[in-house]
């Protein structure tokens, strides 16, 4: 079956790029032909900047740009825009030797949908591709264009609710899918309420594949010499948040690796693979990222995650459904040194549970599709 991925396609995120990546391998080692959409829609809105700012404020429509807030911060510096530069080429150098990516675009101004005759069937997410937040979201997400068969999986809101404008557009798009699933509990509900059709919780695609699957992408990668912690935060952590992580890696004699900061430009450079491959070696990950937390249970990694430091309504639930899934609850930050011990035997035996559910979805929807 000819299949069509359609998700964000950011060229600055690792999780975007890793989770599109592990989708596309998962079908294809079901047998499929994979395409992922450039779909690079851009919608303007044209509500007043100061309104539309308070009202993203509220509803949390700020909270992904986290990585961008640093990039502005840093807009003064006189090597950002190259520094930027150089780390958009290593993304997109990365998902042109891995990701499949169709050889056309998908925007706004599309209006000639040709390609879908050679498509058999689309798979939506995963990632936030239903947040109405993000200025790429639009009825594209729900593959209006096209009468082919559609499934999601893993996609996300984002949010919590859906105001009342938006709903039509929803409950029209989430009734055409022939399969729904979701990464959230939140979402599920959303789901539910607005559609009256059943939604599926999955795993996020990243982890569906094991970490041998994943360490195929960092072959004659650097090796650290020195043991070290790895920090990434897409906010920003308090004085106290960092205090306390300054203290771990002092009293355990590692080294600070910071992701996602200007002082150090290869680290800011680093592309998806570098990403895992820091993962692969790191001693522990300091995190507010749903991903970082993804690859530290796949390498078996002692972890703390943070509440995001910002404005807005809380982004935990993609974090929660896991933590509940896996009884990793533990692992949130609460000023206190941890026990040092995952007990990773018993999250495998949950993960791999969890694996087998969501393929088993995957396989069940594509077969039952009609065509």
């Amino acid at each position: 079956m000819r299949i069509a991925i359609d998700t964000i396609v950011d060229y600055s995120n690792y999780g975007n790029r890793l989770q599109n990546y592990a989708l596309q391998k998962v079908l294809e080692n079901q047998g499929h032909e994979v395409i992922t959409l450039k779909n690079y829609t851009h919608i303007v809105n044209k509500e007043p900047r100061v309104k539309r700012i308070k009202r993203l404020l509220a509803e949390g429509g700020l909270l992904k740009k986290g990585y961008k807030k640093i990039i502005r911060k840093a807009s003064k510096a006189k090597q950002s825009k190259r520094l930027n530069s150089l780390r958009e080429e290593n993304f997109k150098k990365f998902t042109e030797k891995y990701i499949h990516e169709s050889d056309f675009v998908l925007n706004q101004n599309t209006k000639v949908f040709d390609f879908d005759r050679d498509i058999d069937c689309y798979v939506v997410g995963s990632d936030q591709v239903w947040n109405y937040n993000f200025t790429r979201f639009s009825s594209f997400d729900f593959i209006s264009f096209s009468k082919k068969p559609k499934i999601s999986y893993a996609a996300s809101f984002g949010v919590d609710s859906v105001p009342d404008n938006l709903l039509n557009i929803y409950r029209k798009g989430l009734n055409s899918f022939n399969y729904i699933s979701v990464r959230e509990k939140v979402g599920k509900n959303l789901v539910e309420e607005i559609s009256g059709q059943k939604a599926t919780i999955v795993l996020d695609p990243t982890l569906l594949l094991d970490k041998s699957e994943w360490m195929k992408l960092i072959t004659n990668k650097k090796l650290y010499s020195k043991k070290f912690i790895l920090v990434y935060f897409l906010g920003k952590p308090n004085k106290f948040e960092r205090q306390y992580i300054t203290d771990f890696a002092k009293i355990e004699g590692y080294e600070v690796k910071t992701l996602m900061t200007y002082s150090d430009v290869n680290l800011w450079k680093a592309d998806p693979s570098e990403f895992i491959n820091l993962f692969s070696q790191a001693e522990a990950v300091f995190t507010d990222s749903f991903h970082a937390c993804v690859f530290s249970i796949i390498f078996e990694k002692y972890f703390e995650v943070f509440n995001r430091n910002y404005t807005g309504p809380s982004m935990n639930s993609r974090l929660d459904t896991l933590f509940d899934d896996l009884n990793l609850g533990s692992r949130w930050y609460d000023g206190k040194i941890k026990e040092t011990v995952i007990d990773y035997v018993s999250v495998k035996k949950k993960l791999d549970k969890r694996k087998r559910e969501s393929i088993e979805f995957l396989n069940d929807s594509l077969n039952g599709l009609e065509f």
